[in-house]
């Protein structure tokens, strides 16, 4: 009689864990249901948006996506440059903390500045230290192109149009085309064949020798 009632019991508890036990699974399992069900939800609300738009970003918020855009460089052998005349002035005072009504770039809290007494800049003009006035200021000056580096395929047609933007007088040269003097206000314009891979130089030789610039010809792809 003992033996047969512990039996029962015995056989409740396994009932028991049986049931526990597959209770946890079926959580488990529907737990697992519902994540997977949210992304896939996410992943075509998401591929939905990317789509709609056509353009490789998301409709609602203009995000880029990771697809690449192709470009498709231009293929003209005519090539047209607008080149500036134009002069970088650090300017500066004698005293600090003093507004300077000839220079907006010296604010009240520039600190004072002293012109270097033996200067190291070269000779040749395109350097300058404009010594102080009736205030305190004075400023560095260098004279440049803007811009002053150009690139061009051999056997391009090649078209610079040279503005005097600042400097009163320059005299500029385009080496193995020729010279010629640009004043404020004035365009000058010159145009060649690159027919030869290497570089061409450009330069002004009232600012040398700073004010020098380049085109460089690539050579034609094989």
């Amino acid at each position: 009689m003992h033996d047969n009632k512990k039996a029962k019991i015995t056989s409740k508890i396994k009932t028991t864990k049986a049931i526990i036990a597959a209770v946890a699974i079926m959580t488990i399992v529907s737990s697992a249901a519902v994540v997977l069900g949210i992304q896939t939800q996410m992943l075509q609300h998401v591929f939905a948006q990317t789509n709609s738009s056509g353009n490789g970003t998301a409709a609602s918020g203009g995000a880029a996506s990771s697809k690449p855009v192709m470009v498709s460089p231009s293929q003209t052998t005519n090539k047209e440059f607008w080149i500036n005349t134009v002069h970088l002035d650090g300017a500066t005072s004698l005293h600090a903390a003093v507004a300077n009504p000839l220079s907006a770039q010296n604010t009240p809290l520039h600190p004072a500045e002293v012109p270097p007494a033996n200067s190291t800049i070269p000779t040749g003009g395109g350097f300058r230290i404009v010594l102080p006035n009736k205030v305190g200021s004075w400023d560095f000056r260098s004279f440049t192109f803007a811009p002053d580096q150009i690139v061009v395929n051999q056997g391009d047609k090649v078209t610079l149009h040279f503005i005097g933007v600042l400097g009163v007088h320059h005299i500029i040269t385009v080496n193995g085309v020729g010279t010629f003097a640009l004043h404020r206000g004035e365009i000058h314009t010159v145009s060649f064949i690159a027919n030869n891979p290497g570089s061409i130089r450009f330069w002004c030789s009232l600012h040398l020798p700073n004010m020098v610039g380049e085109i460089l010809v690539l050579p034609k792809s094989v």
